[in-house]
């Protein structure tokens, strides 16, 4: 249970009260009593509360007045109602007016600890949506910046301003660097947010894999053209169409080849093969370099904000956050994302997807 939700509890029977104490004494909540609508508003007006349960029939300032003032005037507060069998009418009445939830009179601990528990997670769902819009509202103002000095720092690198000396060449590596860490964040961030809406309509395109997917990453300059001078060799073999999203595939390829780059072994080949298999169709992206351990493997790699230390990847930087997403875009697609390496020696990442 959340350890800072703050709960108001309204009832003029004292004996609900002592019983909502009771049920809750064990949990971390902070929680406020009132034994009148006017005592509960009183409260609400001076603090602040995430949920506020209230009885409907009430002496003075009734449930639902209560229901409307909050609504009005707190919409941030989850609001739930005590409700007898007379009236249900009522409480559905509150349902429209957005009240979360409503628990019959008598209840019994489990039923509240249910209501409690379903408002509690509906509130932490709402807040984390308004967290990943918010970090991509940010990524997306980040991304431009970012990318122009990234461009200026690589086109002073390359020497066409001059040649630069060895200390400036090492400064303007230091920026590279940090510029691609930035850009790994911006794009995980914008493609963290893409992947929790659960759409799943947008899979339902007949899609060309290697046209609408592969093919438009790999013309992308700077992998071709990439800091490690590692040459990318394709073998596509005829497969059929399938039902897929091109705009989050592009993501997952977009991940492994950046992970193949940054972590692989400068002046050796990342090979990509596509190919039609009896399970339905087969990629594959495989370089040479540090490799991963499989304990990593199984206990670290496809995990929310999980970095594995990896020797010789002192200066590679990363969000934790690429593998993760890969996973669950091919999940998305009813498919498997898997790994196979040899520690120090090789690596080869693998999905699967099923044919139309």
């Amino acid at each position: 249970m959340d350890t800072e939700t703050k709960i108001l509890i309204i009832d003029d029977e004292e004996i609900v009260l002592k019983s909502c104490l009771r049920i809750f004494k064990k949990d971390n909540f902070d929680i406020e009593t009132a034994v009148s609508g006017e005592e509960g508003l009183a409260k609400i007006e001076k603090g602040h509360f995430d949920i506020v349960i209230t009885d409907l029939k009430m002496p003075g300032i009734g449930g639902m007045e209560v229901v409307k003032n909050v609504r009005a005037n707190n919409p941030e507060i989850t609001v739930i109602i005590f409700t007898g069998f007379a009236s249900v009418e009522t409480a559905r009445e509150a349902l429209k007016l957005g009240v979360f939830d409503y628990i019959p009179k008598p209840f019994t601990p489990d039923e509240l600890r249910d209501v409690i528990s379903n408002a509690i997670e509906s509130r932490q769902d709402i807040s984390h949506g308004k967290m990943l819009d918010l970090m991509a509202i940010v990524s997306h103002e980040l991304k431009s910046p970012v990318a122009s000095v990234h461009t200026t720092a690589d086109t002073l690198y390359r020497g066409y301003f001059g040649k630069l000396e060895l200390n400036h060449q090492k400064i303007i590596e230091s920026i590279i660097r940090n510029c691609q860490y930035l850009e790994d964040i911006i794009r995980s961030y914008i493609d963290l947010s893409k992947m929790e809406i659960d759409d799943i309509e947008s899979f339902k395109k007949e899609i060309d894999l290697i046209k609408d997917v592969i093919q438009p990453v790999l013309e992308i300059p700077e992998y071709n053209n990439n800091v490690n001078n590692m040459k990318i060799i394709s073998e596509f073999k005829l497969i059929p169409p399938i039902q897929g999203d091109p705009n989050l595939l592009k993501i997952v390829v977009t991940n492994l080849l950046n992970n193949a780059i940054k972590y692989g072994k400068p002046d050796t080949a990342i090979k990509i093969d596509l190919y039609k298999k009896s399970h339905g169709i087969l990629f594959s992206i495989f370089n040479e370099g540090m490799g991963i351990s499989k304990d990593d493997i199984e206990n670290k790699l496809f995990k929310k904000f999980s970095r594995i230390k990896q020797k010789g990847a002192g200066g590679i930087k990363g969000t934790g956050l690429g593998l993760y997403i890969s996973r669950k875009i091919i999940e998305k697609h009813n498919g498997k994302l898997w790994v196979e390496s040899d520690s120090g020696k090789w690596v080869k990442f693998y999905f699967s997807l099923p044919e139309n």
